[in-house]
């Protein structure tokens, strides 16, 4: 274990986070590859990237580097996908994360039994739907586990070079909304006591604290809720016009274009779209893609670069080392990307998209220029 890579979207970096960067620390490098502006079920992250990925940092990270927009944002096997072949091109050896059992050997063993064939035909890979592992491996398998496997499938595919480390998660389960006094917490629960005005101190590493009070401060916490207006007036003036954005497949861009109708905002919006067929996450993405203009093969693509957000001496001497190998671009400055080619400056398109819708989930002032010239966090 000589340069280990997290997944995460640190949202915000909390003392559980903090646990399971410990558990690496014994490496040499501990490289976070962090989701920037919006997160995994469709979300606004509750701060600016560069900030939660000083958090990390200073609480033990030696690297963070963005997951790109709309990877970040997606179901739990694009996600996974996008993740394990960033960081493997990256040059890290080791893929940690958090799970209920931290059993490597068992997970493996029902990820490869997970079906391809009849479970592709019979429902939508891309939804990430719960039931639909339950069903396909006919085991009681936690729903916090569904990113841990999907984690080792994508390496079997994309990195076998790669080492799974699980560490068994403690504390608060990843749904619960109520903090525990003396427990690690969850990031939803974290969150919502957030939004509720409730102190969270205990919650945040000491080391992270003056970043996050700071940023908190000066920004507030962003909501995705303040998009709902513009998701309306898209719905409502282009119907179910988008049969090439992703994860409005199999009748949901009709649905939404029916249920902007009846809906007053955000949330009217996702309730009255919602069945047993569509899982409220992916309803959530597709209005967020549906807003950004991500189609479906901005999924399947590979990630071409990485943008740097924080890095320490360790974390800036693994980038050195690594320049002549790694298969992937570390940038700095959006200028760096148009040489790229055209894959990247794709990809720096939807960066450029996100950076302004994330702008608009703020109550207090934050400008897309803000967001696309922040410079990294650095320490000497």
């Amino acid at each position: 274990m000589k340069h280990v890579g997290i997944i995460c979207e640190y949202n915000p970096f909390h003392t559980g986070h903090a646990r399971l960067v410990s558990a690496v620390r014994e490496a040499q490098t501990v490289v976070c590859l962090m989701s920037g502006n919006f997160t995994q079920r469709g979300e606004a992250a509750i701060l600016p990237p560069t900030v939660r990925a000083a958090m990390a940092l200073e609480a033990g990270a030696d690297l963070v580097l963005e997951l790109p927009f709309p990877f970040a944002a997606s179901s739990a096997r694009h996600f996974a996908t996008a993740g394990v072949r960033a960081l493997g091109a990256l040059g890290v050896d080791t893929l940690a994360f958090g799970s209920e059992s931290g059993d490597v050997t068992a997970l493996s063993a029902l990820a490869q039994r997970t079906p391809e064939g009849d479970y592709r035909r019979s429902r939508d890979p891309s939804t990430g739907d719960a039931a639909a592992y339950f069903e396909a491996l006919g085991e009681d398998v936690s729903s916090n586990d569904i990113l841990a496997l999907e984690y080792l499938r994508a390496i079997a595919r994309e990195a076998p070079y790669v080492t799974p480390f699980a560490v068994c998660r403690e504390g608060a389960g990843y749904r619960d909304t109520v903090i525990q006094k003396g427990q690690y917490p969850s990031a939803t629960a974290l969150r919502r006591a957030l939004c509720e005005g409730e102190d969270v101190t205990d919650c945040i590493p000491e080391a992270a604290r003056a970043a996050f009070e700071e940023a908190f401060a000066t920004y507030g916490i962003g909501d995705i809720e303040r998009l709902g207006p513009a998701m309306l007036a898209l719905l409502r003036t282009n119907g179910a016009k988008n049969g090439e954005i992703a994860d409005c497949g199999g009748g949901l861009a009709d649905r939404l274009a029916k249920a902007a109708w009846r809906a007053e905002n955000y949330r009217d919006l996702c309730t009255a779209a919602a069945t047993k067929r569509y899982t409220d996450g992916r309803i959530r993405r597709a209005l967020l893609y549906l807003l950004a203009g991500v189609r479906r093969e901005d999924l399947t693509a590979h990630p071409v670069y990485l943008r740097l957000l924080a890095a320490n001496a360790k974390g800036r001497e693994f980038l050195a080392k690594t320049a002549k190998i790694r298969t992937v671009h570390v940038v700095t400055k959006p200028s760096d990307i148009a040489a790229l080619g055209p894959a990247a400056v794709r990809q720096s398109e939807l960066a450029r998209i996100a950076d302004g819708l994330f702008s608009l989930c703020f109550r207090e002032t934050l400008t897309p220029h803000a967001l696309q010239t922040a410079k990294p966090y650095l320490i000497l």
